[in-house]
C-alpha cells in the first residue's frame, strides 16, 4: 500500500475544510453582531418604556438554544469522523477559522 495515494485525498479536505471553517468563522461573527444590534436595540426600547421584557422568558429561550447547539456540535462530530476526507478537513477547518 503505497502512502502517496492519500495525498490528493488529505489536500482535498484540507482546502475545502479550510475553505468551510474560514466561512463559519465569517457567519458566526456576523450573526453575533446582528444579534447584538437586536439585543442593544430591545434595550434601549425598553428603556424608553416602549415595550417590556420577560426576563425568565429570554433566559429560558438562551437555554434552549444552548442545549440545541450542544446536541447539534455532538452530531456534527459523528458526521466528521465517518468522513473519508476527515483529517484534511478537520486541520483545514481549524486553520481556516483561526485565520477567519
Amino acid at each position: 500500500m503505497d502512502i502517496l495515494q492519500f495525498l490528493p485525498d488529505l489536500g482535498i479536505g484540507f482546502i475545502s475544510g479550510f475553505i468551510i471553517g474560514w466561512g463559519a468563522k465569517v457567519a458566526l461573527k456576523i450573526v453575533a453582531a446582528l444579534l447584538a444590534l437586536y439585543f442593544l436595540s430591545l434595550l434601549y426600547l425598553a428603556k424608553l418604556g416602549i415595550i417590556t421584557i420577560n426576563k425568565d422568558a429570554l433566559l429560558g429561550l438562551l437555554g434552549n438554544m444552548e442545549s440545541s447547539l450542544v446536541s447539534f456540535g455532538s452530531q456534527i462530530v459523528g458526521l466528521i469522523h465517518s468522513l473519508s476526507l476527515g483529517a484534511g478537513f478537520v486541520a483545514g477547518f481549524m486553520l481556516g477559522f483561526k485565520k477567519g
